[in-house]
């Protein structure tokens, strides 16, 4: 799964997170394969999902298309 390399670290919410991808020129950030495990969906802004890594305790980016 190709993911964004632009995460945010443990103490944001989840509103903190959707207002950094709604921020974010995406454009200009890389994307890395990751394999992807205990994450939960939060919301998609523009063309971006949102999710949570409960088990390390961020924030990460996934493009839609």
């Amino acid at each position: 799964m190709l993911t964004y390399n632009a995460i945010l670290q443990s103490g944001e919410t989840e509103d903190e997170a959707i207002e950094y991808a709604r921020g974010m020129v995406w454009s200009e950030c890389d994307l890395t394969e990751n394999n992807v495990t205990y994450s939960q969906y939060i919301d998609t802004v523009y063309d971006v999902e949102v999710y949570y890594n409960y088990a390390a305790d961020y924030y990460f980016f996934i493009p839609t298309c």
